[in-house]
């Protein structure tokens, strides 16, 4: 291996950690912010007197902590895949800098990151309707005199550890975090590949490398492509362009690292 070549490998490991840590950051503030949400929820709960005409304002006042919940969410993730995808150009670029490759191509469009971030903003949106939806049913339930108002909170999510409402829906978020911000990576990656073509000095040959997130549970169909290259514009076996490839199933999407 020449000089150049260790040069390149180190900084494309260097950017994959970073993009690591952003993604594992991101989620802790998701996941802060749901726990914020879940202590107002709780609080409301508790204090609100346990009686038919009392629970209008307590449904409000579970709309309110969701829907801020919700506004936190979109408005961190809308930021997050911006810089993600600012990550991705950068997996790209600053490898090829840092080995002496000369690039001139002109920046990518940021359309398709605008709606990779619409659709996000989507998939928070029906998250967030679910959760009202499922906190309130625990609340008819209690006033039904069905449960209990301590079973209620705790099936509502008494916190973030125990079984609950609160916690398949922590689960749900940090899956959209990392798959949307891998997806965006990815894409950006992609993108920026194609668009160096033509626009290096020296000239290069450009070749993709599936490298796999080292997982204990990766895909298997994923771990057989672990090391492999192919050129910029063909598809890895399976018919996979790259990883979180529009048009690519949930199951080789969701969660992909």
């Amino acid at each position: 291996m020449t000089r150049r070549e260790r040069a390149y490998n180190r900084k494309v490991q260097e950017l994959i950690d970073r993009v690591g840590k952003l993604n594992d950051r991101e989620v802790k503030k998701v996941l802060a912010m749901l726990e914020n949400a879940r202590k107002d929820i709780a609080a409301a709960v508790a204090t609100t007197e346990w009686k038919v005409y009392f629970i209008p304002q307590l449904k409000e006042a579970i709309s309110r902590a969701i829907d801020g919940f919700k506004q936190q969410y979109m408005a961190g993730q809308a930021d997050a895949l911006s810089n993600t995808w600012n990550a991705g150009i950068d997996m790209i670029d600053s490898p090829l800098q840092y080995a002496g490759i000369a690039l001139s191509a002109p920046e990518i469009s940021r359309t398709a990151l605008e709606i990779m971030q619409g659709y996000s903003a989507d998939l928070i949106d029906g998250l967030s309707a679910d959760a009202l939806k499922k906190i309130n049913s625990e609340i008819t339930l209690g006033i039904m005199g069905e449960k209990p108002l301590f079973d209620v909170i705790k099936a509502i999510g008494a916190n973030m550890k125990d079984k609950s409402v609160i916690t398949g829906i922590a689960h749900r978020a940090e899956v959209i975090a990392r798959t949307e911000m891998g997806r965006v990576n990815s894409y950006s990656r992609q993108a920026r590949m194609e668009a160096l073509k033509g626009h290096t000095d020296p000239p290069l040959n450009m070749w993709k490398k599936w490298i796999s997130s080292g997982k204990a549970h990766a895909r298997e169909t994923h771990s057989v492509l672990n090391g492999l290259s192919v050129r910029t514009d063909d598809d890895f076996p399976g018919g996979i362009p790259y990883p979180h490839a529009p048009g690519l199933s949930a199951a080789d999407v969701v969660n992909c690292g």
